[in-house]
């Protein structure tokens, strides 16, 4: 495992990087679906072609938000100070794009729209006062993991440095910049794991689509913190439930950038005192 022997996802410098990357997206997702299928006795979705071809674009969104930076040509170019801002602008639209890309073209392609809503994008069966008392609940618990090291390994994502210092941008505008990128890639890593993959899944899998959905989303926190990640599980498990039931994905946009908002402002709060 990463935190046990140093696993990273990113398998820098491997000259078997793409087959490793392809394996790591691939792995936890038919694993999942192996083992669900084996313990409930539902193979009926092999035989199926829909199941591999909705698979097959899955899989190919997750190994190209991991591993295809086609901006990275534009912003290598860049004059230094703007680096690595950019780098962080950049990967954060990059994944939204083929988030939203191959579930949109999947939806205009294989699903009645004039039926369904995009992926769960409905206020039907969204009740915000339920969502709000979960993000309640949150705040202690991201108060206290701001003060570990490997929280403020992590967080801030983006904080003010060379760009900053230089007078090139003020932080008000470089980092308001970057959380409304964070903000948006959220909204799309909702509809594509809580929509697309669950919703979509479901056809062949039934209420088993919840568990490869929670297994590659697990494996995406492999560089975060380790109680976010093992929180990733439960987190994963019970907003995909609540979305295939409700067929809405509004309450986990709500609660993910909640979080993720909260985390970043616990950490700026330390990084201030650590300066006082």
């Amino acid at each position: 495992m990463r935190y046990g022997y140093g696993f990273s996802p990113s398998f820098s410098g491997s000259p078997l990087r793409p087959l490793w990357g392809l394996l790591f997206c691939a792995g936890p997702y038919f694993g999942a679906i192996f083992l669900y299928a084996s313990f409930f006795n539902q193979w009926n979705f092999v035989r199926q072609p829909g199941f591999w071809g909705l698979s097959a674009a899955i899989l190919t969104v997750l190994y190209l938000n991991q591993y295809g930076y086609f901006y990275k040509t534009w912003y290598a170019s860049l004059p230094y100070p703007w680096w690595e801002w950019c780098r962080k602008i950049g990967f954060n639209l990059h994944t939204s794009l083929f988030y939203l890309l191959i579930p949109g073209l999947y939806f205009w392609w294989v699903t009645d729209s004039r039926r369904t809503r995009f992926w769960g994008c409905t206020t039907e069966g969204f009740y915000w006062q339920t969502y709000g008392l979960m993000l309640l609940f949150m705040v202690p618990l991201i108060a206290w993991a701001s003060f570990r090291a490997d929280f403020l390994h992590t967080y801030p994502r983006y904080r003010p440095g060379v760009l900053e210092a230089a007078g090139l941008l003020r932080p008000f505008w470089s980092v308001g910049a970057y959380q409304l990128s964070y903000v948006i890639q959220f909204v799309a890593l909702e509809i594509f794991f809580r929509g697309f993959m669950v919703m979509a899944l479901a056809r062949y899998l039934g209420g088993g689509a919840v568990f490869p959905m929670v297994a590659v989303y697990c494996c995406l926190h492999f560089l975060k913190p380790l109680p976010e990640t093992v929180g990733s599980i439960f987190g994963g498990y019970i907003l995909g439930v609540v979305a295939l039931y409700s067929r809405s994905t509004l309450g986990g946009m709500m609660v993910h950038i909640g979080v993720a908002l909260l985390m970043e402002f616990f950490a700026f709060i330390q990084l201030v005192r650590a300066k006082q």
